[in-house]
Parts: structure tokens; sequence; C-alpha cells
């Protein structure tokens, strides 16, 4: 006779905990990471999946609580109050606890566990005795004192131990909310049963919808020419021209590049704009010096002024999508302008809920964590192919690997059971920079490991992405280019990783132009710049283009006239780190000028190619005629700023973008 009351009651208790803890999972979820707010999909999708799996969750929690009431001769009522708040409470702590974790050490994590644990069990005592209470217990009112004071009590440990990028403030706001979360269980056990079925449609319905939507792409159709040629540009972050080009020992073995450099003409004296990924690319995809796009610090956003490759390609007829992982390329800097599709991180942030962390373990792929594999990239590049195309596109896909940290998968390392300590952490970067921490030869050496495992890991991934393209028959008639931003350091001059220094190992690149058709074949070693990016494009497609609006020439004058091509000096600029320099390269001779200190050094490549030996004080003519080229080359710079009219700009950056300059490695205050 109650049977079917308890069963229903049971229900609507187990449903209106869930709702609760769902809300306020997803709530704490975007305080760790707010790009989660930046999607409604991304928001939606997690909760309905946390909602449902927290509805199981609390049926089978008062499903046992009232088996054990039983058992014990109680009343239910107090128990499951005590489940419910715990549940809601668990779930409302899940995401913070995950930040806690992340960057702890040490005591700290036994300190964060205990606290999230007697934080659930406190709050459930208090819960009890308030029931207790209600229901005349004598001891219910000392009962719920104790539980109250052991509460502060570990939230002053948890504020002492552990106060990590503010997390002590979020669980201090997250127990804030409780008095939320005790009004929505009342609410939610009142709604009425066709409300809670129209509104649990809608969290499940409306993002599956979404879901489709969103597959076709965004973006309105270009007028397009139809024999116009695809063009695609693979950039790979961090990587190293000997590790890719040569046969020295450094060279990593890269079956689907080598296939695809056997295809083009390829520039095996390539050099960066700049030894970091925010001027590199920048340079790249407009043409335009350092000195003149003016992205050489973090906050620095692309002038709106400047047009892109992107830009270019979009007003011939081109649709132009861009995926890929940089925290230096995201929206905020305007890496976008120019394109119908643009995805930095290449797939949706969902954050750290419940629903996420089911959503990703269950469909790593489709769902991702916010650094996206090179995989996830790879897929997104593949299911774009994939689409029907009805007009020409432009494609940019730009992997992070093999930037640090260095964590390849193991089977793409030869030695996967030798691991340095905590390598992949952002603490042991920082203080390798800093000189705290000094790696001896053999953890130089796994390093340098790493790194290549990295390489073939990239490879392998970019093979399927070409394979696509071959497989769609758009191989044969598509301009592919392959280039890299920058290369890498490993204490060849006293430092290690990129941004610090203009030698060679950061500055020198891969580049190389796969033609259209029956394109041209060829290996050329004269020293360009990846500034000539855009206008050597431009110049295959036919598409028209000022060249005094650029600041580096077309490369096509190498394979159709190699006759007539010149060598241009080489101008380099925008360290991260330390003193501003600047850099250029005439004639094998490379001059280098810290502009702080005055100090200069001068190398010949064709002597001393590893630049160990300055030349400065024995040739000081050629110093001098260097130093003359880089004085007319920032005047000439200022004169196409004035020309563009460009003026700088900074963005302002969110504490999420922040922390992923963090967790890469890129710590300067600007």
């Amino acid at each position: 006779m109650h049977e079917r009351p308890q069963r229903a009651s049971l229900a609507w208790t187990a449903l209106s905990s869930a709702l609760a803890a769902a809300a306020l999972n997803a709530a704490t979820s975007t305080l760790d990471r707010p790009r989660a707010l930046a999607s409604w999909l991304a928001l939606a999708l997690p909760l309905a999946v946390g909602l449902l799996g927290l509805f199981l969750a609390a049926l089978a929690l008062l499903a046992a609580g009232r088996g054990v009431a039983r058992l014990l001769r109680r009343p239910p009522a107090p128990l499951e109050a005590a489940l419910v708040v715990g549940l809601v409470l668990s779930a409302a702590l899940q995401p913070l606890l995950e930040a806690g974790l992340r960057d702890a050490t040490g005591p700290r994590v036994a300190v964060v566990l205990a606290c999230a644990a007697g934080f659930v069990l406190c709050a459930g005592a208090w819960a009890h005795a308030l029931v207790l209470r209600r229901e005349g217990w004598p001891g219910a009112r000392q009962l719920a004192g104790l539980a109250l004071l052991a509460q502060l009590g570990l939230l002053g440990l948890w504020s002492c131990a552990y106060h990590v990028d503010g997390i002590a403030g979020r669980v201090f706001l997250a127990l804030g909310v409780l008095g939320l979360a005790a009004g929505l269980l009342r609410l939610a056990a009142r709604i009425d049963a066709r409300a809670v079925s129209a509104a649990l449609a809608l969290l499940i319905g409306l993002p599956a919808l979404a879901g489709l939507a969103l597959e076709g792409g965004t973006g309105a159709p270009r007028p397009a020419t139809s024999d116009l040629p695809p063009v695609v540009l693979l950039t790979v972050d961090t990587l190293r021209a000997d590790h890719v080009l040569g046969d020295g020992p450094a060279r990593v073995p890269t079956p689907a590049l080598d296939a695809l450099a056997a295809d083009s003409v390829v520039f095996r004296a390539a050099r960066s704009a700049a030894p970091w990924t925010k001027p590199a690319l920048a340079s790249l995809l407009t043409g335009l010096s350092p000195l003149v796009h003016g992205m050489t610090n973090r906050r620095a956003r692309l002038p709106e002024e400047i047009q892109t490759l992107a830009e270019r390609l979009r007003a011939a007829g081109y649709r132009t999508a861009g995926f890929g992982l940089n925290a230096h390329l995201e929206r905020a800097f305007r890496f976008d302008q120019g394109f119908d599709e643009y995805g930095f991180p290449a797939r949706l942030d969902y954050g750290v809920a419940l629903g996420a962390r089911v959503l990703e373990r269950l469909w790593p792929a489709r769902f991702p964590e916010l650094f996206p594999s090179t995989t996830a990239i790879a897929d997104v590049a593949v299911e774009f192919l994939e689409r029907p195309q009805t007009g020409p596109f432009f494609l940019w896909l730009h992997v992070l690997d093999p930037h640090w940290p260095y964590e390849p998968p193991q089977e793409w390392l030869t030695r996967p059971h030798l691991q340095p300590r905590r390598w992949g952490e952002p603490a042991m970067v920082t203080n390798v920079q800093a000189g705290n921490t000094k790696p001896g030869q053999a953890e130089r050496e796994r390093v340098r490991e790493l790194y290549a495992g990295e390489i073939r890991y990239v490879d392998h991934e970019l093979a399927r992405v070409l394979g696509t393209l071959r497989e769609r028959g758009l191989y044969e008639r598509a301009l592919i280019v392959f280039a890299s931003d920058h290369g890498e350091e490993f204490w060849e001059h006293g430092r290690y990783e990129h941004g610090h220094t203009l030698y060679d190992e950061v500055l020198r690149v891969p580049l190389a132009f796969k033609l259209p058709g029956a394109g041209a074949r060829a290996s050329v070693d004269a020293p360009v710049s990846t500034e000539s990016l855009p206008a050597t494009v431009l110049d295959v497609l036919g598409i028209g283009f000022d060249p005094a609006e650029l600041s580096a020439p077309s490369l096509a004058s190498w394979w159709r006239a190699p006759e007539r091509a010149t060598v241009e000096p080489h101008f380099a600029t925008g360290t991260y780190y330390f003193g501003e320099k600047r850099g250029v390269l005439l004639d094998g001779l490379k001059l280098v000028l810290e502009l702080d200190t005055g100090r200069v050094e001068l190398f010949d490549l064709a002597s001393d190619p590893r630049e160990l030996v300055s030349l400065a004080a024995a040739r000081p003519e050629a110093c001098r005629e260097r130093l003359e080229l880089l004085e007319d080359w920032e005047r000439r710079c200022a004169e196409l700023c004035k020309r563009l009219g460009v003026t700088s700009s900074t963005a302002e950056l969110d504490p999420e973008v922040l922390r992923m300059f963090h967790g890469l490695g890129y710590l300067g205050a600007d």
C-alpha cells in the first residue's frame, strides 16, 4: 500500500538532490575553467550528463540509506539528509579539489584530500543533527555545533596549508553557496513532475540539437572560383630544422614529412622572424616584420589594420578554417582575423565538471581535456577535410607538440622506461631557466630524446591528415605549406627552451611548399625568411598583392628562375625573455645586437655554424655594415607602419589564459 509513495518519494528526493548537485558542480567548475562559459554547448552538455550520473548516484545512496535505517530500526530522514548534503557538497567540491591537486606536491596533497573529505563528513553530520533536533533528539544541538566548529577548523587548515592560485578563496565561495543548495533542495522537491520532465528534456535534448547544428561549421559561404587549388598550411610548434632536415646526428625519422618534402620545394636554410610563437607566427601569417605588427609581448593583439593571409584568401573566394593549440593564438589576440572557423583550442573546452569527466573518459577523442592532444587536433583536421567542399578552402593546422612539456605517447620513445625528474611540471622548466635546477648530461640527453619522441608522434598524426588529402583526391592539386614558428635551445649557448636568444637553434626552421599539380621539386640552400610565406602563397595562386605592403618578397623565383633569385638580408627580433635583441644575416655573416647593453656578436656561419666564436672585435667593418642594415631596416619598418596605419593594442587576459601561459612555461610579466 505504501510502497508506491515511498518509491515516488525516493525518486523525487534523488532528482531534487541531483539537480542541486549538478547545478553547483557546473557553477564551481567554471570558477576554475571560465572558458567553458564561452560556449552554451560546452556548458550544457556536461551539465546534462552530470545530472544523469548524479541522479543515479543519489538513487543508489538513498536506497542504501533507507536499507540501513530499516536494519537499525531508525527513521530514515536524518540519514537521508546527511547523504543528500554530502552528495551535493561532494559535487560542488569536485572541480575545486581537482584544481587544488593540480599544483599540490608533497604534504599538501594529503591536506587537500583530508580537508575535502572532512568538509563532506562535517556537512553531512550537521544536516543529520538538524533533522534529529527537529525530531527532539537531545544531543542534536551539540552535534551540530561540533560539526560546524570542525568545518571552520578545516577551512583554516586549507587556507594556511594550500593557497596557490586563490584556491582557498574559491573554497570559501563554494561553501558560501551551501545555503543556496539547501534552498534548491527544498524548491526542487516541490517541483511538478511535468515541469521536471520538461527540464530534463531541455537539458539533454538541446545540446544534441546544438551539436548537430554546429556539425556543418559556421560562417557564410564564399563566392568562389572552382579552379583555385585548396591551400593547406601545416605548422608545427618549436620544431628545429636540424631534426627534420639533413643527415646530421639530430635527425629524427619522419616518413610522412619526408614524403611531403620529396614532393616539395624545400628551403633548407629558412629562418623565423622571431624566437617565440606570437611574433613568429604573426610574421608568418601576415608577411610583416615584428617591428611592423608589434606582436612582441604577451598581451599584444594583431592590429586590425593589418591583413592576414586568411583575409586575403577569403577575399579571393576561399573558405577559411584554422585549428590547433597555443595560448598565444587565441581569439583575444586577433589571430582569428579572416577565418570563417577558428578553433584554438581545436576542441571546445568542456571544463572539469563531473559530466565533462565522464564524456572525456568515454569518448576521449571527441571530448579531450583543455589541452587537446596532437591526435585530437589531427582528428579535427580530418573531420574538416572529409566534409563536402563546394569551393576552394584554406586550412591552417597548428600542433603544439613538440613544445614543452615533452610528453609523447610511450610508443614513440626509444627508451620509455627512463624518465627525467618531473620534467612536465611548470616549476621544473622555471627552475631550469632561472638556474636553480641544473640538469646533468644524462638528463639533458633524456630531454632531447623526449623531444625527438614528440617529433615522431607529430609525424604519425600529420600522416593521417596528408593521407586524408590523398584519399579525397585533394593532395595532387593542393598547395601544401609546411613550416615551424621557431626552434628550441638545448643548452647550446647555456640556456634551455626558447625566446631568450637569436641563435640558429631557435631561428632555423623547416619550410617547404608542395605546389599544385605537377609542380616543381627542389632543394634550396639560400637563407630565406618565413615572412615570405604569404607573398609566396599569393604568388603561386595568382592572387594580386602589393609587394610594398609586405616585409618580405615571394620565394617563387627560387624555382621559377633560380638564376634571377636574389638573397635578401634576414632580420630577426622580438625576444620574450631578458634584453631585447636585433639580428641580421647577410653573406654568411650573422650579427646579433643586444639593445640594452650594446653588446655585439658576429658569427661566420660557414666556418662556425654553432655560433661559438664571435668575430666582432676582429671584423669591425663587417659589424658596421650590418649595424647600418639594422638601422635602415628599422626605418623601413617605421615607414611601413605609417603606410598601413598600424597602431599597437593590448589584450586584457583572463586568469584562465594566464594559467595556460604558466602551463606552457611562459612566465614573463608582459
